[in-house]
């Protein structure tokens, strides 16, 4: 079974801080007990204590809590300045004679619309008021000129004159999340693509709680784009067959159009292990191309494959190759060719993985 490996969320880092009775905290705290834990993006989000430590090397960070709707796999231990409860005792911080060096500026966080539709509800910042009043999508714009108000909402019960264009900064929802870096290659999943393809199983398996299988992930993003009439095909190519496939894929200008080429990415590199190439031909969206093209080349997400297939297909002096294409007509014709099976059983064995299996 293959499955997409989502990045757990981070933490953020520890401070000089400490408690000043670690058997209080011990005696307040209690496996279950709910509580408010800080996330990465600095905000307190709900949580549970899993486990307390009474270890000198947890001393710094003696609570595991479970963030209450991720996986087990993002628990995390934390110190006691990053939980919020009004059981806990009050965190003081560490007296010290010495001035405290001063802070680097923090890099301003980045927001992430990718979870906000037309016609959601939300709550909206008034700045003439002061206050939060309920409000509704009406567009999300991927302009240039709109990078710092790219949200224009319409004040529920008020005319679309008073319409507006606003940042996340003014909009609450747990539709709109911050940016988190991705990592390089195909465990950096843009956030449209974690939020189609990442589907949980019903029977969660025990000695991976975060595994996602792929088949889970691609029968959600079908049922996503059945109405799309878009679609991506490619040809690989080897020297006794090729391979086709066909992929309906998201408009260029949707929200959702990563979620297209990391999918076709993941497929493609299925097939090339299942069958070999020599060369991978495309026909489709132009942007969904370029973007294959690029992770299926040197220095790309791909790169292992790409520099694999020439060793694979039997002539290493041959580079792998990209072409993207006019027409569907111009991919070459599906060609499979049968192997022959030698009958003599008393040699060596020679066994090929496919990888992600």
């Amino acid at each position: 079974w293959r499955s997409f490996s989502p990045s757990p969320p981070s933490v953020c880092a520890q401070v000089a801080l400490r408690v000043s009775s670690f058997g209080a905290m011990a005696d307040t705290l209690e496996v279950g007990m709910k509580l408010k834990a800080m996330y990465s993006d600095g905000e307190y989000y709900p949580a549970e204590v899993v486990q307390v430590s009474e270890s000198d090397k947890r001393k710094k960070a003696p609570i595991k809590i479970h963030f209450v709707g991720y996986e087990t796999s993002d628990d995390k231990w934390m110190s006691m300045d990053k939980l919020k409860s009004k059981k806990l005792p009050k965190v003081k911080a560490e007296d010290s004679k010495e001035k405290a060096k001063p802070k680097a500026k923090a890099k301003a966080k980045e927001y992430d619309y990718a979870g906000l539709e037309p016609n959601m509800r939300v709550n909206v910042f008034a700045e003439a008021e002061g206050k939060f009043f309920p409000a509704e999508v009406v567009v999300v714009s991927t302009g240039k000129g709109k990078t710092s108000a790219p949200v224009k909402i319409h004040w529920v019960g008020y005319t679309k004159a008073s319409d507006e264009w606003v940042g996340g900064d003014r909009i609450k929802s747990k539709s709109l999340k911050f940016k988190t870096p991705e990592s390089k290659g195909p465990g950096g999943m843009p956030p449209a693509a974690r939020r189609l393809l990442l589907v949980k199983p019903k029977v969660e398996a025990p000695l991976d709680p975060g595994f996602r299988p792929v088949i889970l992930g691609k029968r959600a993003y079908l049922e996503a784009t059945k109405e799309c009439t878009e679609k991506l095909e490619w040809a690989l190519t080897r020297s006794d067959g090729c391979a086709r496939y066909s992929l309906p894929v998201f408009d260029e200008k949707h929200k959702d159009v990563k979620a297209s080429s990391y999918l076709a990415g993941v497929l493609i590199q299925e097939m090339i292990w299942q069958r070999s190439a020599d060369e991978l031909m495309l026909c489709g969206p132009k942007k969904i191309c370029e973007a294959i093209k690029k992770a299926y080349s040197k220095g790309g997400a791909y790169e292992f494959e790409v520099l694999s297939m020439p060793n694979v297909c039997g002539h290493p002096d041959k580079p792998f190759v990209v072409t993207l294409v006019e027409k569907a007509e111009d991919l070459p014709a599906a060609k499979d060719t049968p192997q022959v099976c030698g009958k003599d059983a008393s040699g060596c064995r020679l066994a090929f993985d496919l990888g992600k299996s």
